[in-house]
């Protein structure tokens, strides 16, 4: 679909405000710290409030459970500068930026494994103005070995220019933050940016998004010797990446497998809660009975063909075909006790003609079990990197990659657990169940969760982060209006994706209940109402974006011009296509990259609910790119060393300033 003439204006009006504007904190803000500081990214100009309280710190107290020390849950730092001191070489001074919207505190400490930096904004010790935004500290480096890493970078990154990200969006595509880092300047005692220098080239980084981020090629997501086929009887079906293999160790209770019928009936709990209707939460979830045609009968009786007892599902029929093998290191320290993020695979849903892929997608998504001390961190960090030297596919490749994922699907992966392992959730999103009564079908999220009492079993949860459909009605009624006064009264942490939804809020499944992609208004999105000063109207453009982002139907609908499934349903032969905020090029079913350039590496979309103007309507996104340049920086620069003098400390103590966890599940 082309863009309109008057659309294309909107998007160089656009380029020319958004890429790099100038920081105007508020009244407070004085000329002295405009000339240290003079382009930073500020998001919007709304003043918010924080969290309430008790529901802010019972969220850093989750954060920090099992990590040493006091997590501080604060925003990633605008950008980082580093200044010489007049005839010291072994010390630096280093400042963290951020808008006064963002964080208005008077310190920010990093922290990691005992090793403590404190930042000041109080116009005390090394800090010039007090609430200026700058926080500066002190911190112990060999000034020329910085000096020679940070030109080598600089000289780089000159003929390489990469795209820099803030908040999961793509900021520069070009040249706004690479290149600030001046030699001339720092050699003259003045501040200077380091928040764009990488040490990587494109064709690294291009090696470890193809082969150590987001695997969907089908020589691994098919290998036949760690994959099933059950339309051609053909692979191990006991294979480390198979349906079957998952499921019985999820519901393993000893060293023990279970047996043919206990794995059935295991599996058939699960599929039963699509067949009945269910209460949670004051939510009423419906059976989607279209389950039983699709899938439930088709694989009963090609089992009972197959000579399995009546009732009895035999593994080798299940209808799963996987799709993808994803490493989400970036999600590291987003809850208590799985510092390392995770590891999923994602599963499609076969015809039982055996002829299609239908409608549905299962995603297993695994914590990872390794101590937040960042030496295990970074060996986890260099288990996935080192994927980027073998071939796509290979034995060597696929054996590597088994071993990883062998750390966190086999039963006895997480000793001292109740359930052996750590799975954090299975979700699914489907239209393949939707029942054949007339109703207008939709697509439908659901999360389950693995209980061990006082059975083990897959049992159906609230569905994280995504309030009830009831709240999304946009018009002015008590529930939108509940839900609007809770989002805007918590603006700030939303904002900065340091916020857990109240449970009040929760249902049993949520479902898009509009156009996915398309024009903007006329697609599914999370907002309140359009009329503005109204009670259900969310107030700020940006933390609208986010929270819509956040809830898996605005994820997978029209806050990023996603068709339903960032991971394609694909019959075996095929490997799946992926979104455009995965990869920067729009996916399918007519999804709009709004810059109209579809091989620039950048996913633009227009906001969903048509606000923010000319600066904030548009938003560039390609996520694979974002978690390999997050992988990558911190192998190169681990928090390990934080303690060093060597220049590399540094790039470590940078790239902690601008981490902040994802708290989105996606």
């Amino acid at each position: 679909m082309k863009t309109s003439r008057q659309l294309i204006v909107l998007t160089g009006l656009a380029f020319a405000t958004f890429l790099c504007v100038s920081w105007n904190k508020n009244e407070k803000t004085t000329k002295k710290s405009k000339t240290v500081y003079d382009s930073i990214f500020a998001v919007s100009n709304a003043d918010l409030p924080w969290a309430d309280a008790p529901a802010m710190d019972a969220y850093l107290a989750d954060l920090n459970g099992g990590m040493p020390g006091k997590l501080q849950r604060i925003p990633a730092a605008e950008d980082v500068l580093v200044q010489k001191i007049p005839g010291d070489n072994y010390h630096l001074l280093l400042m963290a930026v951020y808008s006064y919207e963002n964080y208005a505190e008077t310190t920010v400490t990093v922290d990691n494994g005992g090793e403590q930096l404190t930042l000041r904004d109080d116009g005390q010790a090394f800090d010039k103005v007090a609430g200026d935004g700058i926080f500066t500290g002190k911190i112990y480096a060999d000034v020329k070995e910085f000096a020679k890493a940070a030109v080598m970078m600089y000289k780089s990154n000159l003929k390489d220019k990469q795209a820099q990200f803030y908040n999961r969006e793509i900021l520069s595509p070009e040249n706004c933050l690479t290149g600030t880092f001046n030699p001339e300047q720092f050699e003259k005692n003045q501040a200077v940016s380091i928040a764009a220098l990488s040490s990587a080239s494109t064709p690294l980084l291009d090696s470890v998004r193809n082969n150590c981020i987001f695997i969907t090629d089908v020589g691994v997501v098919e290998d036949p010797t760690r994959t099933w086929n059950p339309c051609t009887q053909t692979g191990n079906i006991d294979g480390p990446w198979t349906f079957k293999t998952i499921m019985k160790n999820l519901a393993k209770t000893s060293e023990t497998d279970p047996t043919d019928a206990e794995l059935s009936a295991f599996v058939m709990d699960w599929l039963h809660n699509w067949q009945v209707d269910k209460e949670m939460n004051g939510d009423t979830v419906l059976a989607r009975t279209g389950i039983n045609e699709h899938l439930i009968q088709p694989w009963l009786e090609k089992s009972a063909l197959a000579g399995a007892p009546e009732g009895q599902l035999d593994m080798q029929y299940a209808p799963f075909k996987l799709t993808a093998i994803i490493n989400r290191f970036d999600l590291r320290e987003r809850a208590a006790g799985i510092p390392a993020g995770e590891g999923r695979y994602t599963f499609c849903l076969i015809d039982p003609t055996c002829t299609d892929a239908m409608q549905g997608t299962v995603v297993v998504e695994y914590g990872i079990n390794s101590k937040s001390i960042c030496d295990s961190l970074q060996n986890w960090a260099l288990r996935w990197y080192n994927l980027k030297d073998l071939t796509l596919g290979s034995p060597e490749y696929n054996a590597a990659l088994q071993d990883i994922t062998d750390r966190f699907t086999l039963w006895g992966t997480a000793p001292g657990r109740e359930a052996n392992l750590i799975l954090d959730a299975i979700r699914t999103n489907e239209i393949a169940f939707a029942p054949e009564d007339g109703s207008i079908k939709r697509y439908e999220f659901r999360q389950f969760n693995l209980a061990t009492s006082p059975t083990k079993a897959i049992v159906q949860r609230l569905v994280e982060q995504i309030p009830q459909d009831k709240y999304n009605a946009q018009v002015e009624n008590p529930d939108v209006i509940a839900m609007v006064t809770w989002v805007n009264n918590n603006g700030r942490a939303v904002k900065n994706d340091a916020y857990v939804l109240p449970e009040s809020f929760l249902g049993g499944h949520s479902q898009i209940l509009g156009e996915p992609v398309g024009l903007p208004t006329g697609i599914y999105h999370w907002d309140g109402v359009a009329t503005k000063r109204s009670p259900a109207r969310i107030s700020n453009t940006t933390v609208r974006h986010v929270f819509s982002r956040n809830t898996c139907t605005g994820c997978h609908a029209g806050e990023i011009q996603t068709f339903f499934t960032h991971v394609d349903p694909v019959f075996f032969g095929s490997q799946a296509t992926l979104s455009g905020f995965l990869t920067g090029t729009a996916g399918r079913g007519g999804a709009i990259d709004f810059d109209n350039i579809p091989d620039n590496d950048s996913m633009m979309v227009r906001d969903a609910a048509g606000r923010g103007g000319v600066r904030n309507s548009l938003r560039m996104f390609n996520d694979i790119l974002r978690r390999a340049k997050d992988l990558k920086d911190f192998v190169f620069t681990p928090p390990c060393t934080l303690s060093s003098k060597d220049g590399q400390n540094v790039f470590a103590i940078r790239n902690r300033l601008m981490f902040s966890p994802l708290n989105s599940v996606h």
